[in-house]
């Protein structure tokens, strides 16, 4: 099993920006790639100097961490990271990221906050947007960095740029960026106005739909006014708004964080809570658009590939990184997988019986499939469990082959040290005497009895006896032809018995091999049987995981759909009726290609085991 992350005390600084450029800090990546759990990542951004870090302490369940500051200055630059236990669900990570405030004037670059709102957005499940004061104008045109995701990254090698896409193909990018980006939570600070339209009051999720109303026409004007709004409403699978009021009831100045809760106003506590309970409550682990969830070596690695590609002046490729990241998560699935066999199997003392190693084989095999499993991503053509169980099989044959030559010296060893009475008293010439002959053959049986009791001689036991007893017919013969007392019928009918105790040893030695290619054929039934199992679960659960990601997809969608029919936008509900329409062919097409993807499974690996049959018939015919 690998090892849960270890307590991590403070945040560390995961993406520096410096100078313009971005890096990416050692100490915090390692604390990433140690996370071997699923990841609830939360991520904040917003303004320079509104209060991000306070609220990402509270989620974290502690008063300090994150750096609050109380002057202007900006206390955060690129990305901190603080994993810890998710409190509400057991085997899960929770990641917090605290990016650095946009707008800070000390920076002079626009540019980079695009690439740390970017990252921010690409990296997490759940993405807060913080700002003071109200939704108006001037906060959805501080969020404008939104409009321009689809000219900051692309969804797959050779999309075209956006300023040639047609309104349909915007549509469809829509859908896309729905797949990959996270739930979206705005989080407006002091705020003093009463919810109310009119006389009528509202929530603050309906604070949030009324601020995003798009406005009728086709004008200049009219597209810069619906520009962020449209962004917002069509890229986010969900939407959600809390507004907090002022933190203190007086001008009393200091670090939120020094001041005890007392001094902070009761609405403003309870607002934070219900925050905290939304986002720790519903906020579910990051996964990607096929519902493959992320570990921290998954999403270290997606970092790096996004980072790599903004620093050589590249756009961030969504599904290539996403590609590239499950390659090297499943080749290093191989690989635990494997570790996980041998180690298993190393446990064994050779040689042992072959009933036994077949045991040992099959209870490993579970074993590192289960790992293999666990670790992986979609694997579609089974490319890495193919090798997986190519290199188990290359595994178990060498250990065979190993346990075989260990019988081997085993026995020959045995038989060696049975002999030596046997030996010295051929030497000695005991034998060559009238009555010699007896003399021996009480000798060699009782061998032949020690040798049959003795334990651990391993799968070439008869094999080896079989060996033994033919290099020694010509020493039997000499002294049965040089025993005087023995006379020539007596002689023949000795030599006979010899003979019929030859053929026998023979026919044990065929019968011990015939049970061994026997076990070797339910050994590979059996680990093909594990192999079409295992794949057949994964296969579903990621069928299930892959429709569930659709359909929250789907979900957000129609909710769109349903409310632009509602405000009279019918031109454009009509272009997402196509968009709906994809979706759930794209639903019924999934569902179908896994079933079939499950069906050529089960013919190759019946295709596979008929093979093993004619090989092993082959190894039979070979050994009769």
């Amino acid at each position: 099993m690998d090892a849960p992350v270890l307590p991590m005390p403070a945040p560390l600084c995961l993406v520096n920006n410096k100078d313009g450029a971005l890096s990416l800090d050692p100490a915090a990546l390692a604390v990433l790639q140690g996370v071997a759990e699923p990841l609830v990542v939360v991520a904040i951004a917003g303004p320079y100097r509104t209060g991000k870090s306070f609220l990402m302490n509270r989620l974290a369940q502690k008063r300090t961490g994150f750096p609050l500051g109380p002057t202007v200055q900006a206390q955060t630059k690129g990305i901190w990271m603080w994993c810890l236990p998710h409190p509400r669900r057991p085997g899960v990570t929770l990641v917090l990221l605290d990016t650095e405030g946009l707008g800070d004037p000390n920076k002079g670059d626009s540019h980079n906050d695009a690439w740390i709102f970017t990252l921010a957005l690409l990296l997490s499940s759940t993405l807060v947007y913080n700002s003071i004061g109200t939704i108006d104008q001037k906060a959805l045109e501080h969020l404008e960095l939104v409009t321009r995701l689809s000219e900051l990254i692309r969804v797959r090698d050779g999309d075209k740029d956006s300023s040639d896409s047609t309104e349909k193909e915007d549509e469809a990018e829509d859908t896309e960026f729905t797949r990959f980006f996270p739930g979206f939570v705005w989080v407006v600070r002091d705020f003093t106005l009463e919810l109310r339209v009119g006389e009528r009051p509202i929530s603050e999720d309906e604070y949030l739909e009324q601020a995003l109303q798009l406005k009728h026409g086709h004008g200049r004007k009219v597209q810069n006014y619906n520009g962020t709004r449209l962004c917002l409403r069509n890229y986010f699978p969900t939407r959600k708004c809390f507004v907090l009021p002022p933190p203190l009831a007086t001008e009393e100045h200091g670090s939120l964080e020094e001041l005890p809760e007392a001094a902070l106003a009761p609405r403003f506590l309870q607002q934070a809570a219900r925050f905290c309970d939304y986002v720790l409550g519903s906020t579910w682990p990051k996964v990607l658009p096929d519902g493959g969830a992320v570990t921290g070596r998954a999403l270290c690695t997606l970092l790096c590939s996004y980072v790599e590609a903004i620093n050589s002046g590249r756009l961030p490729c969504l599904e290539g990184a996403a590609a590239a990241m499950m390659a090297k998560e499943n080749a290093a699935a191989v690989t635990a997988a494997l570790e996980a066999y041998a180690r298993g199997m190393r446990g064994l003392s050779l040689p042992t019986e072959s009933a036994q190693l077949s045991a040992s084989h099959g209870e490993h095999l579970r074993e590192a499939l289960a790992v293999f499993q666990r670790r992986s991503f979609r694997d579609r053509d089974q490319e890495y469990q193919r090798r997986l169980m190519e290199q188990v099989s290359t595994e178990y044959s060498r250990l065979q082959e190993e346990n075989e030559a260990a019988s081997q010296r085993r026995c020959r060893a045995l038989l060696a040290e049975l002999a030596r009475p046997l030996d010295t008293n051929l030497a000695r010439g005991t034998y060559a005497q009238p009555g010699g002959y007896h003399a021996y053959e009480a000798e060699r049986q009782q061998l032949l009895e020690g040798y049959q009791e003795a334990e651990g001689k391993g799968p070439k036991a008869e094999e080896v006896l079989d060996e033994f007893l033919a290099g020694r017919r010509a020493e039997a013969e000499a002294v049965l032809k040089a025993d005087n007392a023995l006379s020539e019928a007596e002689k023949q009918l000795e030599d006979q018995k010899q003979q019929a105790q030859l053929l026998e040893q023979q026919q044990k030695a065929t019968a011990e091999r015939e049970r061994q290619l026997e076990a070797l054929l339910a050994d590979e039934r059996s680990s093909y049987e594990q192999n079409l199992q295992a794949l057949e679960a994964k296969m579903q659960a990621e069928a299930a995981s892959t429709q569930r990601e659709l359909q929250r997809v789907l979900d957000a969608k129609l909710r769109e759909h349903s409310e632009l029919l509602q405000r009279g936008f019918g031109e454009r509900a009509a272009l997402m009726e196509q968009e709906l329409a994809a979706l759930r062919r794209e639903m019924n097409n999934s569902s179908k290609q896994e079933l079939a993807a499950n069906a050529c499974d089960a013919v190759r690996a019946a295709c596979d085991l008929a093979s093993v049959v004619r090989l092993t018939r082959a190894l039979r015919g070979t050994a009769v």
